[in-house]
């Protein structure tokens, strides 16, 4: 096996892994958001990336985390692989006296976002001196999180460089174009356990497929959700946009990327093209659950993506879908089935 070597770096703790390093790389030029699932070394990116940069620049590395289970985790982590002395954790238990205090010697800073905003707010810190802003669970940087306000302050600073993480960015494309834009990102870097240079660290998976019939009163919930399914790829088709019925969730999260990729070109036609899509994705997900899982699941599901629907900030897509009279006709027909 072979390991990363650097001067900030202890010595046998970093596998080599090349989409690691390509990944971190594009992170240390461009604000970046990282999608790469759980066990594939988020954490470990970020580390690379924070040797570097304190490496060659002067000032401290802010890491932001949603919970202190997390804060605490990373900064362990950070601790077994990085030779550097003054790494700290910080959450509301720390009284703001003991946070300033910490805050001038530390060089990397764990922290919850909440504690940050506050503190923020009140004057005790400022972000000047960071050189890098890290966003673990990116996706949740959105409406009035903190995660929102800190990124808007940092970005008034002369040294700013973000990394945003994220295992799960979600399928609505209004959502993940919230994010990229409150966390200034310019750049995107998408991995997976299927790709090539992914692969090889992948563990191989056993699979036994068994199939059974889909009980006759699911039926018509399936094909009535097909139905709303067949209705959106018409209107892509009048737009231009070929998507063959058959599509797997893969093969249209890959043509999420491309009209993503169109749309940030100034296609703005695309835009209609994203939710059109995000709408798609929701439903499929339900005839999968219809599919894989029975009647419980698909309640759970149709009942959540009402509440999204309904709710102030619910997404377009779920409010489309949840007018679509077919939709209504699936959830009647779902009413009558037992669990």
């Amino acid at each position: 096996m072979e390991y990363v070597t650097h001067p900030l770096i202890r010595e046998n703790t970093i596998e080599r892994r090349m989409y690691q390093i390509s990944i971190a790389t594009t992170a240390l030029t461009k604000n970046t958001l990282v999608v790469i699932p759980t066990g594939l070394g988020k954490t470990t990116i970020a580390a690379l990336v924070i040797a570097s940069r304190l490496l060659n620049e002067d000032g401290k590395v802010l890491f932001l985390a949603p919970t202190k289970p997390l804060v605490e985790q990373h900064a362990r982590f950070l601790k077994k692989v990085l030779k550097v002395e003054e790494i700290v954790s910080l959450t509301g238990e720390v009284s703001p006296e003991k946070r300033k205090e910490t805050w001038e010697r530390a060089r990397i800073i764990v922290s919850t976002p909440q504690v940050i905003e506050n503190d923020i707010l009140t004057g005790r810190i400022s972000l000047e001196d960071v050189i890098l802003l890290v966003f673990d669970e990116a996706h949740r940087a959105v409406g009035n999180y903190a995660y929102v306000f800190i990124a808007r302050e940092y970005m008034k600073t002369a040294k700013k460089l973000i990394l945003a993480m994220t295992a799960s960015p979600g399928s609505d494309p209004e959502r993940i174009m919230e994010v990229i834009q409150n966390l200034g990102i310019e750049a995107i870097e998408v991995r997976t356990e299927w790709d090539d240079d992914v692969a090889p660290y992948v563990g191989k998976k056993r699979i036994e497929w068994i199939k059974v019939e889909i009980p006759e009163e699911m039926k018509e919930v399936k094909e009535k959700l097909e139905d709303c399914v067949k209705t959106r790829l018409n209107r892509l088709r009048e737009m231009g946009i070929e998507v063959p019925e058959s599509s797997s969730k893969r093969d249209l999260l890959a043509l999420q990327d491309a009209i993503q990729a169109e749309a940030a070109g100034g296609n703005s036609e695309m835009f209609e093209a994203l939710s059109i899509l995000a709408e798609i994705l929701k439903l499929q997900h339900a005839i999968e659950l219809i599919e894989t899982q029975g009647v419980r699941a698909v309640k759970s599901y149709l009942k959540k993506l009402v509440r999204e629907a309904m709710s102030r900030g619910g997404s377009k897509a779920a409010k489309s879908i949840v007018n679509d009279p077919n939709f209504k006709k699936a959830v009647v027909a779902l009413s009558k089935c037992g669990t």
